[in-house]
């Protein structure tokens, strides 16, 4: 899509390089999800490329005759959903209006092309040497006992953004969830030790945040 990665902030080798520290690698990713290949953005690894860069995924398809057996139609109408990860300085309001253009130059002239616009907020981003930062960071390793890494992640916490603008208050957003947490899926699970980790990082973090 023209101009989608224009605005896009980049990752500072600071970033770069604690990604790099997380463990595994390419194969074990790739095994994990159980894939026959890895596929993405050039020039950037695939923990960037899931955690810093902007996405477009199609989240589902919907057209013609689906059910058991063949029926030789030619279907009237189809429908696709489709998300949009955006990352730090998108906006959301720019990126749609130019889907809009971009998905009407590619429509055929015999077809008729509606497009619904779902919600939409802006990207969010704690500076990681930040005070709260610092002070997060001194936490989680007190609680699990080893150097925390700093990542990008996605989400979808719109309400951040209007902390940050109306009360110029900064979000701290630390994950605890593992990889195979397989979080908004029917079998969505939290480790429990990682749990009762977690409640101990909080109690270290006010002390931490105190002193800020």
């Amino acid at each position: 899509m023209p101009g989608f990665y224009d605005d896009v902030v980049p990752l500072s080798s600071f970033e770069r390089k604690q990604l790099a520290r997380l463990p595994g690698g390419e194969r074990a990713y790739q095994k994990f999800l159980g894939v026959p290949k890895l596929f993405g953005e050039r020039g950037f690894t695939s923990t960037e490329q899931r955690t810093a860069r902007p996405t477009l995924e199609i989240n589902g398809l919907t057209s013609g005759y689906q059910g058991e057996g063949s029926k030789t139609i030619v279907p009237a109408w189809a429908r696709a959903k489709l998300t949009l990860r955006l990352v730090p300085n998108q906006h959301p309001a720019k990126i749609i209006k130019s889907l809009r253009q971009h998905v009407a130059r590619l429509c055929p002239p015999t077809v008729r092309l509606e497009i619904e616009a779902g919600h939409g907020a802006e990207p969010y981003l704690v500076s990681p040497t930040s005070a709260q930062a610092r002070a997060a960071l001194r936490a989680l390793k007190a609680a699990f006992g080893c150097e925390p890494v700093l990542l990008r992640e996605g989400g979808s916490i719109p309400i951040v953004n209007d902390f940050k603008k109306y009360l110029g208050a900064d979000t701290l957003l630390l994950g605890l969830a593992l990889p195979d947490a397989n979080a908004h899926s029917p079998n969505e699970k939290f480790n429990l030790d990682i749990f009762a980790k977690g409640q101990l990082m909080s109690a270290y973090l006010w002390r931490e945040l105190a002193s800020a």
